[in-house]
């Protein structure tokens, strides 16, 4: 016990010290907090060597349990107060806040080639799923910041993970209980630069871009408007501020650089499999964005992205996934306009388009059993069945949503979306907040929402989704598998906290 306290009070006033030198950082524990902690310490030491002078034996000595009751409620406050001072330093390094989200759908899928194909109709009215979210931020010192958030996505009593999971989309997908890392990333302001400039590098903020926060009832929470690109990524991304040249309000050009595939090796994780299977999969992306000139709240943002040696597996058609290689490459261009309360009217408009050319270089084998020929193998390749054809595809999204100025209520919104894809529109949006993917139709998608804020904490949104798929597979960039008369109708209503 002795040693236990000595090495605590050394350890109080080293850490005093130590760490109020190391690189200017400094210990988050108010004066007379200290102060207090040494003399209880020091009284509590003078009580123990009083003890072992008088009443206590050698076994009481080596033994907690032995302790006189007054002493171990003793011993046991200083540590419930270093506990407290443990916590509360790190509160003031990091902030958290949490979100809850219960939600029920309903679907009915007519017409789906892999829900018993034409002439089917499959419902599943009662889908249940719970999400929940933990969200962090830190200022590290004034131009270092962290942001971070892992998040638990289930369904109700279900822990079976979805085949399309993956690196870009497992934290939005209802899987197992355990916990997914989301986004975790540092941006660095460097100091004496020429020009304004921000890093930003981790696990970025990619997913649940523009508009997506109309929906959402949030304030915006990813760089990428959400048409090109919806999920979770790790890359680097260089920001360039130009209002100060341009003039116009939160102007600036980002240069992105993102890892879509990393080929290793399971059993040694530094190096490639062997062989060389499959080349990496890298994105490199310029995003300019600014608040339109003259439109207050307002966003505007041009991007152009190129991806390379795009992977696939045969185990997204239903395959055994041992087929897989590289496919080709691809280039993703959008357009982006957006503004909210316009003229203080209550309403939120936007637009988005956009544009993708494949360039395909190799297939990969699927194999199926069809009704009249059996057991087929056939080459699929970049949204074609050779190999080396060519497609561009186009979609367009656009909505709005009005704030409904009625304060007994809470200024409940009202909102429609509208998108439509052509037969080859292909974007990276597997990390869609919508199971099924609502922006990657080839098709049409109609969206109805109110959302009913109840507080500051907690609101509800009753919506419907039509969406009616013209062409096959959508969301996927394997194969071509021509024309769908596939229609799917979903209500839901959800629950959303956030503290």
């Amino acid at each position: 016990m002795k040693k236990i306290l000595l090495t605590a009070g050394a350890l109080l006033a080293w850490s005093g010290c130590a760490l109020a030198g190391a690189g200017g950082q400094t210990v988050s524990m108010p004066v007379e907090d200290y102060k207090a902690i040494l003399e209880r310490l020091d009284t509590l030491q003078k009580r123990v060597d009083q003890l072992e002078k008088t009443e206590a034996s050698p076994s009481d000595k080596a033994s907690a349990a032995a302790m006189p009751g007054k002493l171990a409620k003793d011993v046991e406050a200083i540590y419930d107060t270093l506990d407290e001072v443990e916590t509360k330093t790190l509160k003031d390094r990091i902030n958290f806040g949490a979100e809850m989200r219960t939600r029920v759908d309903n679907f009915k899928l007519k017409d789906h080639q892999l829900f018993g194909g034409p002439g089917s109709a499959e419902h599943n009215d009662n889908h249940w799923s719970n999400r929940f979210r933990l969200n962090m931020d830190a200022e590290i010192r004034k131009n270092l910041f962290f942001t971070g958030r892992i998040t638990a996505y289930k369904n109700f009593a279900d822990a079976d993970s979805n085949i399309y999971a993956n690196d870009s989309n497992v934290a939005h997908l209802p899987g197992d209980s355990g916990l997914k890392l989301d986004r975790a990333y540092v941006d660095w302001t460097p100091e004496g630069m020429p020009i304004p400039l921000a890093l930003t590098f981790g696990r970025q903020p990619v997913s649940e871009g523009p508009p997506s926060e109309l929906k959402e009832n949030r304030l915006r929470q990813s760089t990428y408007p959400s048409l090109l690109f919806d999920g979770e990524a790790d890359g680097v991304v260089a920001t360039i501020g130009l209002e100060r040249y341009l003039g116009w309000k939160n102007s600036g050009i980002r240069f992105a650089w993102h890892k879509a595939y990393q080929d290793d090796s399971d059993s040694v994780s530094y190096m490639d499999t062997y062989g060389g299977a499959m080349d990496d999969s890298n994105i490199g992306a310029v995003f300019f964005e600014t608040e339109i000139p003259g439109v207050r709240d307002s966003l505007l943002v041009l991007s152009a992205l190129r991806a390379d040696d795009l992977t696939a597996s045969d185990y997204y058609l239903g395959g055994s996934g041992a087929n897989s290689g590289n496919i080709g490459d691809m280039d993703l261009y959008g357009v982006h306009l957006q503004a909210n309360n316009v003229v203080d009217s209550g309403v939120d408009l936007f637009l988005s388009l956009g544009l993708n050319e494949t360039h395909p270089d190799g297939t990969i084998n699927y194999t199926f059993t069809h009704p009249s020929y059996g057991v087929v193998t056939m080459p699929v390749g970049f949204m074609n069945n050779d190999g080396t054809t060519s497609h561009s595809g186009w979609a367009v999204h656009t909505g709005l949503r009005y704030t409904i100025p009625y304060q007994a209520w809470n200024n409940p919104k009202v909102g429609f979306e509208y998108n439509h894809g052509s037969d080859y529109w292909f974007s990276f949006t597997w990390g869609s907040n919508e199971l099924f993917n609502k922006l990657a139709t080839r098709g049409d998608a109609y969206d109805l929402y109110y959302i009913q804020p109840f507080n500051d904490n907690l609101f509800g949104r009753l919506g419907y989704t039509h969406v009616k798929y013209d062409y096959a597979n959508s969301g996927l960039h394997i194969g071509d598998f021509g024309d769908s008369n596939a229609e799917l109708d979903n209500f839901y209503f959800l629950l959303d906290c956030r503290f």
